[in-house]
């Protein structure tokens, strides 16, 4: 008897063809990894994968868009509900530490950064539709806050970024951790807190 294979929704198909992708490209680079590999590695056949993308850069670009894109800031609902200027802090660290628990984006990450050179438009696209919108959200979460006296004539206004530094950083050296290695989130969430609290503070220059 010959057991047919299951239908699934695409929506399941496409989360087991990025899984399936993630590993290979980590195996194999982006260079070295197939379509047919892929396609193997998720349980079906060359079509079953081309019916979802139909290219390599295809997949790559899925696979980026569904790690390293993290929701944006709801900045009225962040500003508004914070009490104080520690809170909000909490509020903003709480928001961009979220994915970082989930192993499957700092393996993206890492393979960004090393096919980077490959896939320059990809990583071109990441930097301004992810990186670079968060640093606009936090410029508008910042002037709001400014309007309800949860943050001074300070330097992050005018230099929104430092408040993404930390969370840079944390990210950076997690991808260059080997299996073994780990890093003290709760200790980092806390410094990065204590920073943000720093850069609310009125500007002494």
């Amino acid at each position: 008897m010959v057991m047919q294979r299951r239908r699934l929704p695409p929506a399941v198909r496409v989360g087991q063809i990025l899984d399936a992708a993630l590993q290979e490209f980590s195996q194999a680079g982006y260079a070295g990894a197939r379509m047919d590999d892929i396609a193997l590695r998720a349980g079906l056949s060359k079509g079953g994968l081309y019916a979802h993308f139909d290219s390599k850069e295809a997949v790559f670009e899925a696979l980026l868009t569904r790690h390293l894109s993290p929701s944006r800031l709801d900045i009225e609902a962040v500003v508004d509900g914070a009490e104080s200027p520690r809170h909000l802090a909490e509020r903003i660290v709480n928001h961009l530490y979220v994915s970082l628990s989930n192993p499957a984006m700092i393996s993206t990450m890492r393979l960004l950064l090393a096919e980077s050179g490959r896939v320059p438009h990809l990583a071109a696209r990441w930097r301004q539709e992810t990186a670079q919108a968060h640093q606009v959200d936090i410029a508008r979460l910042l002037e709001r806050a400014r309007t309800r006296g949860l943050c001074a004539d300070c330097v992050a206004l005018k230099h929104p970024w430092l408040l993404l530094s930390p969370i840079v950083h944390t990210l950076v050296m997690s991808v260059l951790m080997g299996p073994g290695e780990r890093i003290d989130l709760p200790e980092r969430r806390q410094a990065h807190v204590a920073l943000i609290c720093e850069l609310l503070r009125q500007d002494p220059a």
